[in-house]
């Protein structure tokens, strides 16, 4: 494997983790926030291995999506809704490059 797409990958994956833990330091403490981190970093880099940019553009929104739910509701609210809208995304952006590779 290319190293530039391996470094692409893990700049993601450090990408995602270093915004969740920066985005959820108000709500979240010690652990939690780690859990949450990593969980972000593990979904977004593990995704990037099939399709490497829609994953980091999803997780954008995702965080977009995480604030506007955390003003306009709870913090737990907002980190379910956001964890299944992440995971959604990162489908669907699986989806959406087999779809593509199936239609070469």
């Amino acid at each position: 494997m290319d190293y530039f797409v391996i470094a692409m990958i893990a700049a993601s994956a450090v990408f995602a983790g270093g915004v969740a833990s920066v985005v959820t330091r108000r709500d979240l403490r010690g652990g939690g926030r780690a859990a949450v981190s990593l969980a972000c970093a593990l979904l977004v880099g593990a995704t990037c291995l099939f399709i490497p940019y829609l994953p980091v553009a999803a997780f954008l929104g995702v965080v977009v999506v995480y604030l506007l739910v955390r003003r306009l509701f709870s913090a737990g609210f907002a980190l379910v809704a956001s964890g299944v809208l992440l995971l959604g995304g990162c489908s669907f952006s699986v989806l959406l490059m087999m779809a593509a590779l199936e239609r070469m």
